[in-house]
C-alpha cells in the first residue's frame, strides 16, 4: 500500500561492483543502470510513487588476495529530500559461515574484517517529502490513510409540492397558468399520472421552473409527458439564475437547448444531460419553451433536476510536523483535517489545498 505523502522520490546508486544479485522491492533501471526502488503507483500528476523501502544484495564476491584493492564500495548516489540509503557488507572465509552485516564508513570504506568472500547489501529508503504531499490514485480506495464520507446522495432534488410555496426548500413558478388546477407546482407533485402544468389557453411560449434555497449543480434534468401529447413542449432552452427573486427577473444563463422533441406516449420520462462546461451552481432553473406539438397551449407532466452526489475525503497521516501543527491531533493523525471532494484535488500542500 502506498503511503500518502511518501515515496515520491527514489534513491539511485551506481554499482561499480556489478548489478547481479538479489532484489527485495528494488530493481535496476534499464535506462540509467542505477538501482532504484520498485514503483507501485502514480500520483495525480503521473509521477511514479515508490515503495517505502527495499534492498539489493550482491552475489557472493570472491576477493581472493585483492581484498586491499577493494577497500571501498564505490557508489554514485543522488540524494534528494528525506530519502536515504545504507550500504552494508558481510564477509566469510569459507562462503558458508558469514559475519553480521556491518555498515560501511561515511567515506565508503568497508568496516568488515578482511576475508576472502564478501557480499554487499544496499538498503534504499524513500522517505517523505517535507513540503508537498502527493496522493496516489490507489489511495482513493478505502485504506487506513483515507476516511470517506458521503455528504449528499445523487438524486433528483426538487421536493414534492402541494402548492407553489409548500416546501421550505424552495418554490415553483411559471409565466402563465391554464387555471388553478394546472399551476406550476403540479409539475413537481411527484404524481405518476396527472396532467401536470399547463400554460394559459392560447399561450404556447413561456417558462416553468423551480427556485431553490441553496445552490444546486444540475447534471441532467427530467421532463415527463402529460396525457394530452399535442400540448407537450417541443423546443426549449434550459436556463439557470443566481439572482432571480421570482423566476421572472434576474439574469438567466442558457445551459442546454432542445428542439423538435416528440413524445409518443403519455406519462413517459425523457432525461437530458447538462453539458459539462455548463455545470455550475445555480439557485434557480427553468425551461423556457418556444414551441409545442400542435396544441393551443403548453403542457409538462413532471419536471425535475438531478444533482450529483458529493463525497468528502478526510486524509490521515501520522507525520510529526502536522501533529505539532494540529491542536486537534488524534491517535490516527490527520493532514490538517482538510476536507476536499474527489474531483477537487491532485495534490495537497502542507498549509493549503491546490486544485487541478
Amino acid at each position: 500500500m502506498a503511503l500518502i505523502g511518501g515515496n515520491t522520490e527514489k534513491k539511485k546508486i551506481g554499482l561499480s561492483i556489478g548489478v547481479s544479485g538479489t532484489h527485495d522491492k528494488t530493481k535496476i533501471n534499464k535506462d540509467t543502470g542505477f538501482l532504484e526502488l520498485v514503483d507501485i503507483d502514480v500520483d495525480g500528476e503521473g509521477n511514479p510513487i515508490y515503495v517505502e523501502q527495499g534492498s539489493w544484495t550482491s552475489d557472493v564476491i570472491d576477493l581472493g588476495d585483492i581484498f586491499q584493492d577493494f577497500e571501498k564500495v564505490f557508489t554514485d548516489s543522488t540524494e534528494t529530500g528525506a530519502s536515504s540509503f545504507a550500504v552494508l557488507t558481510r564477509v566469510s572465509s569459507n562462503n558458508y559461515d558469514w559475519s553480521d552485516w556491518v555498515a560501511i564508513a561515511e567515506d565508503g570504506t568497508i568496516q568488515s574484517e578482511t576475508k576472502q568472500y564478501i557480499q554487499v547489501r544496499i538498503d534504499l529508503f524513500a522517505g517523505f517529502v517535507t513540503d508537498t504531499f502527493i496522493i496516489a490514485k490507489s489511495d482513493f480506495n478505502i485504506n487506513e490513510f483515507l476516511e470517506e464520507k458521503e455528504i449528499r446522495v445523487s438524486k433528483y432534488v426538487v421536493p414534492k409540492l402541494t402548492s407553489n410555496t409548500s416546501s421550505t426548500e424552495g418554490y415553483a413558478f411559471a409565466e402563465t397558468r391554464y387555471n388553478s388546477s394546472y399551476e406550476a407546482w403540479y409539475a413537481f407533485d411527484k404524481a405518476d399520472r396527472n396532467e401536470g402544468y399547463c400554460s394559459a389557453n392560447g399561450v404556447k411560449t413561456g417558462y416553468l421552473g423551480f427556485c431553490f434555497k441553496r445552490g444546486v449543480v444540475a447534471s441532467k434534468y427530467k421532463i415527463r409527458s402529460c396525457n394530452a401529447l399535442s400540448t407537450m413542449i417541443k423546443s426549449w432552452v434550459l436556463q439557470g439564475s443566481n439572482d432571480t427573486t421570482d423566476g421572472t427577473n434576474g439574469t438567466w444563463i442558457d445551459l442546454d437547448k432542445q428542439t423538435n422533441q416528440v413524445w409518443t406516449t403519455g406519462y413517459t420520462d425523457k432525461v437530458f444531460e447538462v453539458p459539462m462546461s455548463k455545470r455550475t451552481s445555480y439557485l434557480a432553473y427553468r425551461i423556457k419553451f418556444s414551441e409545442v406539438n400542435g396544441g393551443s397551449y403548453a403542457g409538462v407532466g413532471e419536471l425535475d433536476f438531478y444533482e450529483e452526489g458529493t463525497t468528502s475525503l478526510n486524509l490521515k497521516h501520522d507525520y510529526i510536523y502536522d501533529k505539532e501543527l494540529d491542536s486537534n491531533w488524534s491517535n490516527l493523525g490527520s493532514l490538517h483535517k482538510k476536507k476536499i471532494t474527489r474531483n477537487d484535488f491532485i495534490k495537497i500542500d502542507r498549509l493549503y489545498i491546490t486544485d487541478k
